[in-house]
């Protein structure tokens, strides 16, 4: 394949990489309840690290890839703003169980809710997906599909690989 929409769309991925972490340092968003500053950084670093890798894997050509960047962040700040979403009403319902004695009809009507937002979610993958097929070829849709279910159980055994390594030996 022709090197210079690879590179084009690794400059691009670098750019994001970059502005994210310029914006992080310009200026430190408002701490939020429960949820640590460092924890900020690091889902902001791990969204860079996906879309550089995700980039870099489908090989974007220089028409695709402004297309798919766009399609690809607004669905993640979708899925973003429902999985926060989902986790507050499960807090909700969680709080719930811990009172007294709580209504049936109550307990019913959270898990229905959280029922109805997860479903949302699968809705829009579906649409992000029926959307980034107008862009990406056949083999990009596959090569995306494999990585968005393998990205975070990789990374996760990339970690534990690390943490298990034992420390080298100081000295000589």
């Amino acid at each position: 394949m022709n090197k210079s929409p690879r590179i084009a769309s690794i400059m691009i991925g670098l750019f994001i990489l970059i502005l994210g972490s310029m914006s992080a340092w310009a200026q430190d968003p408002m701490p939020m309840p429960g949820c640590g500053m460092e924890r900020m950084r690091q889902d902001k670093n791990l969204e860079n690290l996906r879309m550089l890798k995700l980039l870099e894997l489908l090989e974007l050509d220089d028409k695709q890839s402004p297309e798919f960047i766009g399609v690809f962040a607004a669905f993640r700040k979708e899925g973003k703003e429902i999985n926060q979403e989902i986790q507050s009403r499960i807090d909700s319902l969680a709080e719930l169980l811990k009172s007294g004695n709580p209504s049936e009809d109550e307990i019913r009507a959270r898990m229905a809710k959280i029922d109805d937002l997860k479903s949302e979610r699968e809705l829009k993958l579906k649409e992000f997906h029926n959307n980034v097929s107008k862009i990406l070829t056949a083999v990009q849709m596959g090569r995306m599909v494999v990585f968005e279910e393998r990205f975070e159980g990789e990374l996760i055994g990339c970690v534990r690989g690390f943490r298990e390594k034992p420390a080298p030996p100081l000295g000589p």
